[in-house]
């Protein structure tokens, strides 16, 4: 239980910091005990007219990623855990997502945090990695889809959070990104069941930001249901 509160006390804490014009709402979610909804006041500095070329400019074009010749182990087993893919994997970013979650299935924490630009993001994976040594993690995961977002659905997402996304990625100084999809379903393990009653299995949708800098790209941060408005 000190390790599932401690989650939620990392989460909460890094996302009040600095929100001081922030409301901050908190709800169960499947795969941890809680998610975090942070809703600023209105205060837009960029124009919409500006975010949209921002957008248009500086996400990835699909057609110039490298084309991919993988063989994946699926599904993939280790000890009490498996890791299913129910999909294609199309490009080298949905490879990456793919692999952190391999990561995170095997053990592998260092490797899952070494493509993470410190955020709530790592946080939240080192203290995954810390459940983990406890015996607390999960048992499957099946990824029924896992997709870049296509540019003309990046229209879906919010005007807020495209303001929260262009703020990101001036400040890391990154020249590019690109924004991946994975459905999942989620099942724990028995112990992290009894522990935390908010915790369930059940289906997930996460959206993860990747940005690039000095021709790598990195995890900058994941967002949950309601992200886009799809």
């Amino acid at each position: 239980m000190k390790r599932i509160i401690t989650l939620t006390l990392i989460m909460c804490c890094l996302l009040l910091t600095g929100c001081d014009n922030a409301s901050i709402g908190v709800i169960g979610g499947a795969d941890g005990p809680t998610k975090i909804i942070v809703s600023e006041k209105e205060n837009s500095t960029i124009k919409s007219s500006d975010v949209k070329k921002y957008f248009k400019e500086h996400y990835v074009n699909e057609r110039e990623l490298p084309v991919l010749d993988i063989n994946i182990e699926n599904p993939f087993v280790s000890d009490d855990r498996t890791l299913t893919l129910d999909d294609s994997i199309n490009n080298s970013l949905e490879l990456m997502i793919y692999e952190y979650y391999h990561n995170i299935m095997s053990g592998s924490y260092q490797k899952a945090k070494n493509v993470i630009v410190d955020g709530s993001l790592l946080a939240a994976t080192e203290a995954s990695e810390n459940n983990f040594k406890d015996g607390i993690y999960y048992s499957h995961i099946l990824i029924d889809e896992i997709d870049l977002v296509d540019k003309d659905d990046l229209e879906e997402i919010s005007e807020k959070n495209k303001q929260d996304i262009i703020k990101i990625l001036n400040d890391l100084e990154m020249t590019e990104f690109a924004i991946v999809e994975a459905e999942m379903d989620i099942t724990h393990n028995e112990k992290s069941l009894s522990m935390a009653p908010q915790v369930g299995n059940g289906e997930v949708t996460r959206y993860f930001l990747l940005g690039k800098k000095d021709r790598d790209y990195k995890i900058i941060e994941v967002y949950w249901e309601g992200f886009m408005n799809d």
